[in-house]
């Protein structure tokens, strides 16, 4: 567990246990910093401590800028965001919208309350429940990352467009 902001992030020993918001935002950031490939999101509100950030996004640009990577990202209660209308990384995906994609569960899944970053299928980040920050890392769990990455492809397959999120360009 990380005690402060500053603390050092042991990327390479099983499972880290996130027991606050800055711990969260810490590993998010050290994850997505790693990724390459694919970033998978599911999150209640893309809780801005964490994913509204300079930080988390110079982090996801440069993943998809550098590596071409694709970032999907599932809205569970997408009206806090379309309320808001200021998300940066909302903002983002509207502009790089062949690499980046916004959507909120379909009806199957319209209670589904766990919350997960799942980077190049490899690097977890696992919330049982998406209303709160308690949580799990992992840098390298291949096996979790798959399970939780088949279950991702399930619910993506399912996904609603948010029309809110579609900028449409003349």
């Amino acid at each position: 567990m990380i005690d402060d902001a500053n603390a050092p992030i042991n990327k390479t020993e099983g499972d880290v246990t996130i027991a606050s918001f800055a711990e969260l935002h810490n590993i998010t950031l050290a994850m997505t910093g790693t990724a390459k490939r694919q970033l998978d999101i599911i999150s209640r509100s893309l809780e801005p401590v964490v994913y509204d950030t300079k930080d988390f996004l110079d982090s996801v640009k440069n993943m998809i800028l550098t590596h071409r990577g694709k970032v999907r990202i599932v809205v569970i209660d997408p009206a806090t965001l379309i309320s808001r209308n200021d998300h940066r990384l909302v903002e983002m995906a509207m502009r790089l919208s062949s690499f980046m994609e916004i959507r909120k569960p379909g009806e199957h899944h319209a209670e589904f309350n766990e919350a997960m970053l799942i980077a190049d299928r490899k690097m977890v980040i696992y919330q049982k429940h998406s209303d709160r920050y308690e949580s799990v890392a992992n840098f390298n769990a291949p096996r979790m990352a798959a399970s939780l990455s088949d279950n991702f492809d399930i619910i993506w397959q399912h996904t609603v467009t948010i029309p809110d999120f579609r900028r449409l360009m003349l």
